[in-house]
């Protein structure tokens, strides 16, 4: 009679499992890793010249974050990050002069490729 015991015992606690993560989901770890691999190139919006020092910025989970290099003297920055929800992502990209307008756009693919940025001047107040 014990081992019937034991065994409904067991049974409860498998159930009690199956109902958590059915209701909660799966943690992280188990979740698919959406991967980010993308190389941006930053131009001149007047000139098509390659900006160099240009900051590059993604916004996740509401908060932006800003990637430890800029773009090069050839206006490149390749990024490469993951992601557990496959959203949309945003990217700012901020010159390090105030010459050139900040820049926010939203991506939706996350295929890798190479994504050319334009950055307008800022109006001068004539």
């Amino acid at each position: 009679m014990k081992w019937l015991h034991n065994l409904l015992k067991g049974f409860s606690l498998t159930t009690a499992l199956f109902i958590f993560q059915a209701c909660y989901g799966t943690p992280e770890m188990y979740r698919e890793l959406c991967e980010w691999n993308l190389s941006f190139k930053v131009l001149d919006a007047d000139t098509g010249n390659p900006l160099e020092g240009v900051k590059v910025s993604n916004r996740q989970y509401g908060n932006w974050h800003t990637f430890a290099d800029s773009t090069n003297a050839d206006g490149i920055l390749p990024v490469s990050f993951g992601t557990y929800d496959n959203a949309p992502m945003e990217f700012r990209f901020e010159a390090p002069d105030a010459v050139y307008s900040m820049k926010d756009t939203t991506f939706i693919d996350s295929t890798p490729r190479e994504i050319e940025i334009r950055l307008p001047k800022v109006p001068s107040a004539e």
